[in-house]
């Protein structure tokens, strides 16, 4: 199997978001669930630099019925909203999937839409990038990885959505960080300093981050 990263044009629920309000950072699709007649129920995580209430959402997005809306515990103007919509509101998710593609991320920012998915080999990869530059525009290739694991595909990852809520945005990417750089491998690959001298932050805070992100787990797992 090969795993890409990739940025490609916005589109669907991604650029239908952004258009609501400069507030809105990033649009994160975590899962999409067919219903009757061409419908789709969305399960989104939408980042806003401040907060941006259910009425104007609901406003806003002419073409899309809000059926559940939360702000996460630690970021107050992050919301996961359920939305049932037209399927064309998720156009790239269908082109992946016609594609025989499994769709891992799909995240989109302000200018761009990043994208992490599964495919057989170079040849499909080809095919995937054509589909996708047809219907959307240019693409930028941004890394590729052999790996012998699907992993989870989009939607199957239920406790990284729940702990998108329990962590802060800060401990989110110190945990993201250590494991990238191989800190939880058997044996380590980095130490604790490599790590802060890579984002910057003093040793303590890093530990300090670390330990925080550890209980939260932990509470999650095995608190009452």
């Amino acid at each position: 199997m090969l795993r890409i990263k990739l940025e490609m044009p916005l589109a669907g629920v991604s650029s239908t978001m952004f258009a609501i309000s400069d507030e809105v950072a990033n649009v994160e699709l975590n899962n999409a669930l067919p219903v009757a007649d061409n419908d789709v129920i969305l399960s989104l995580t939408v980042q806003c630099d401040s907060d941006v209430s259910e009425e104007t959402f609901s406003s806003q997005l002419s073409n899309f019925k809000i059926i559940d809306m939360a702000q996460t515990e630690t970021e107050s103007h992050t919301y996961h909203l359920s939305v049932l919509t037209e399927s064309s509101e998720a156009p790239v998710l269908m082109s992946l999937t016609t594609n025989e593609t499994i769709p891992h991320r799909i995240v989109g920012k302000r200018s761009h839409i990043e994208l992490i998915a599964s495919m057989y080999d170079w040849s499909h990869l080809k095919t995937v990038a054509g589909a996708i530059e047809e219907n959307f525009g240019e693409i930028k290739l941004i890394g590729t990885t052999q790996t012998g694991k699907i992993g989870f595909p989009l939607g199957g990852n239920k406790i990284r959505q729940t702990m998108s809520g329990k962590l802060s945005k800060k401990q989110l990417i110190v945990l993201e960080t250590a494991y990238q750089m191989g800190y939880f491998k058997v044996p380590q690959r980095v130490n604790a300093k490599e790590i802060a001298e890579e984002l910057g932050i003093s040793r303590s805070t890093l530990s300090e981050r670390l330990r925080r992100a550890e209980h939260s787990f932990c509470t999650l797992l095995f608190g009452s």
